[in-house]
């Protein structure tokens, strides 16, 4: 009689229960993993968003004002020439803390917008006072502070706690 080659039954129980321990194990981590890389990106969408309405404004010579949602609910408003839309990634949300409306001049400097048509300023911001929080999730643990200079620069991209 020949060897009998392949699994037992047994064998091939004991080797699924390993491996569901295994993802068991695995899926919060996977879940933090996700939930880092939606906060990284939407921080990094903000700076580019931040960088690129700042280029249009001295480029073009004219007001470019941005305006920032505090959720990733809904679609995301297409981007026009005079305005700029943001919303964040994944589960992030954008602390309610921060401003929710910029206006890049044509001079690069920035301020803080109204809501009326055209856009004014309302005052000018401040790197120290004006910072955006960016939290992992809503009440989450992990944040991403950025701050951005009169003159619209990006000042700092820090992490923090929500």
């Amino acid at each position: 009689m020949g060897k009998n080659w392949g699994f037992t039954l047994i064998e091939l129980m004991v080797t699924i229960a390993v491996l569901a321990i295994i993802a068991t194990m695995a899926a919060p981590a996977f879940n933090n993993m996700v939930l880092n890389q939606g906060l990284n990106k939407s921080t990094q969408t903000l700076v580019s968003t931040f960088n690129e309405a700042r280029a249009k404004a001295v480029l073009e010579r004219r007001a470019i004002k941005v305006e920032l949602k505090t959720d990733s609910s809904g679609t995301p408003s297409a981007n026009t020439a005079a305005l700029f839309h943001w919303q964040p990634e994944s589960k992030s949300v954008l602390k309610s803390t921060s401003p929710t409306a910029l206006l890049f001049n044509l001079n690069g400097g920035v301020c803080i917008a109204d809501n009326s048509t055209p856009p004014t300023c309302q005052r000018l911001i401040d790197s120290t006072t004006d910072i955006f929080e960016i939290c992992d999730k809503a009440g989450g643990g992990k944040s991403k502070l950025v701050s951005i200079s009169k003159m619209g620069t990006i000042q700092q991209t820090q992490t923090g706690t929500c």
